[in-house]
């Protein structure tokens, strides 16, 4: 079984550096950060009366700063099926790591959950790289790191992967997370190190986009490729 799962990875990441070599080919990479205007973005929180720059605000130097609060999500205007996207992440110095993610495939939301319909690469503290699908979304993986709840009071139908190993940088240092995203494929890196993959996630197009939830969190180099 050891040796199976090794081929396995194997496969995945040879299939990670092709399609990146394809998408260099194919398409430039694509700074979502790079017009600093928020505008023309999806901002969904819990409270309605919140205003995106309450919450989501660039500083001087790119640095998108996020408060963790109340819930709720950023997202990109355009809908992706297939690309590697990347981010940097870090919890501010002298503050408690809390939650956040990376959404992938985002394609609705539903009104009674701080969720959206899609699939989430996590940035919780010491889960970095878990990944959860909600809304009946899909996403499988080996027995031994899969959850499936079909019940979940919250976010509807549940189920996620858990990360092979951690790779995080201590509170205060930049992380770089790298997720490629191929139909049913998902791998991802964080600073370097493939710590979660699965062969079988929803396909369904979405927009992506960055969480808040919890605490203040700073994010910068938010690049998309279309593969």
């Amino acid at each position: 079984m050891k040796k199976l799962t090794l081929l396995i990875a194997v496969a995945c990441i040879a299939a990670f550096c092709v399609s990146f070599s394809v998408a260099q080919e194919k398409a430039a990479p694509k700074n979502l950060f790079a017009e600093r205007d928020l505008a023309k973005w999806d901002f969904w929180v819990v409270d309605e009366s919140v205003k995106v720059a309450d919450v989501f605000s660039f500083s001087n130097d790119g640095v998108l700063n996020c408060t963790g609060k109340p819930f709720g999500y950023l997202a990109a205007p355009s809908i992706y099926k297939n690309y590697k996207l990347s981010v940097e992440y870090v919890w501010p110095e002298g503050v408690e790591p809390t939650n956040s993610g990376v959404f992938l495939r985002i394609n609705a939301q539903p009104k009674e959950s701080f969720l959206p319909r899609g699939i989430e690469a996590q940035l919780a503290h010491n889960s970095a790289g878990d990944l959860w699908a909600f809304h009946g979304m899909r996403i499988n993986g080996p027995k031994d790191r899969h959850t499936d709840n079909p019940n979940h009071e919250i976010v509807g139908p549940l189920c996620g992967v858990k990360r092979i190993e951690g790779a995080e940088k201590q509170p205060g240092q930049w992380n770089l997370m790298e997720i490629l995203v191929v139909d049913s494929l998902v791998v991802v890196t964080l600073n370097g190190k493939i710590v979660n993959w699965t062969n079988e996630a929803d396909t369904t197009p979405g927009k992506v986009g960055l969480q808040s939830e919890g605490g203040p969190i700073k994010f910068r180099n938010f690049i998309i490729t279309e593969l």
